[in-house]
């Protein structure tokens, strides 16, 4: 009943998928370095100063300097990608699922130059991560235009809230896991308060780290939890009114705020989402059947 299997599968659209893809990947090796430096190397000279006690200045310093690299540079440089990813990923769900786009919210389209410049560094490595075929299921193109686009959208948040609440509780949990080790090796060494408080402070680029990862992790997730059950009200309305248009309209509507999402949402490496994805997709699908079938009921029970 729509073309949503077959266009998705497009070379253009491909490209779009490959290109925002490559964006989020260069943005994750920002963050990945930022990880670095504000978690293990951290860490390190944090332990190293225990023994060392005249570094310790100097590794409290180190600690405000990450901090401050982390607020002027770091974060500025992987929200700028994260931002040209998400309008490439807006065109192509605007263009899979017909619906009309809204450059008031997403300013003008990604340039097609750019597009091809990603998508040709995605292929380079594209071997080592699943493949981008298929983005939705397959089974929405059973069903009207107007249903598919919710059940795809309704996939988006699931997908993306599920992983966010899982990484932001690992995140969270080795914080937490982090401050305890430094207060029981602190009192077993007799520690002054002031050693104390320099080996926080050496430590301040991890918890600022953790916590924020933790904290938009989980904003994030809430927002696309929203989403979605604005998205299920909207799926009991169109089963009931078989309205095009007005199902339309609402999918408008909701798109802009899985853009929004997507914009603002802080990133997850590629190792949590690999680890995760066959589990995650298993399920993912299956809830897309589950409304499939339903729609299939509803529909034969009007006719």
């Amino acid at each position: 009943m729509n073309n949503i299997p077959l266009n998705q599968n497009k070379e253009r659209h491909l490209q779009q998928l490959e290109a925002q893809r490559q964006l989020y990947s260069t943005a994750k090796k920002i963050f990945g370095f930022h990880s670095f430096v504000s978690l293990p190397l951290t860490i390190s000279l944090a332990v190293i100063a225990a023994w060392c006690a005249d570094i310790k200045p100097y590794t409290a310093l180190w600690g405000i300097a990450v901090s401050f690299m982390d607020l002027i540079w770091l974060t500025p440089w992987t929200k700028r990608l994260r931002t040209r990813a998400a309008r490439i990923q807006e065109v192509f769900d605007c263009e899979v699922l017909e619906i009309p786009q809204d450059e008031l919210r997403t300013g003008n389209p990604p340039d097609p130059e750019l597009i091809k410049e990603q998508s040709e560094k995605y292929q380079r490595w594209a071997s080592e991560i699943h493949p981008i075929t298929n983005w939705y299921a397959v089974g929405v193109g059973e069903l009207p235009m107007y249903l598919a686009r919710l059940i795809c959208q309704r996939s988006n948040c699931w997908w993306d809230s599920k992983q966010r609440r899982s990484y932001a509780n690992t995140f969270m949990a080795s914080a937490i896991f982090i401050f305890f080790v430094i207060l029981i090796v602190a009192i077993a060494m007799n520690s002054s308060i002031n050693s104390f408080i320099l080996a926080f402070n050496t430590l301040l680029p991890v918890f600022i780290f953790s916590s924020r990862q933790y904290l938009d992790n989980i904003e994030a997730a809430e927002r696309l939890e929203n989403i979605k059950t604005y998205i299920e009200r909207s799926w009991d309305r169109a089963l009931k009114n078989k309205n095009d248009v007005e199902a339309t309209a609402m999918s408008r509507t909701l798109q802009g705020e899985i853009y929004d999402s997507r914009k603002r949402s802080p990133l997850v490496f590629d190792f949590i989402f690999k680890r995760l994805r066959n589990d995650y997709e298993s399920q993912m699908n299956h809830g897309a059947i589950c409304f499939i079938e339903e729609a299939k009921k509803s529909l034969a029970k009007k006719e």
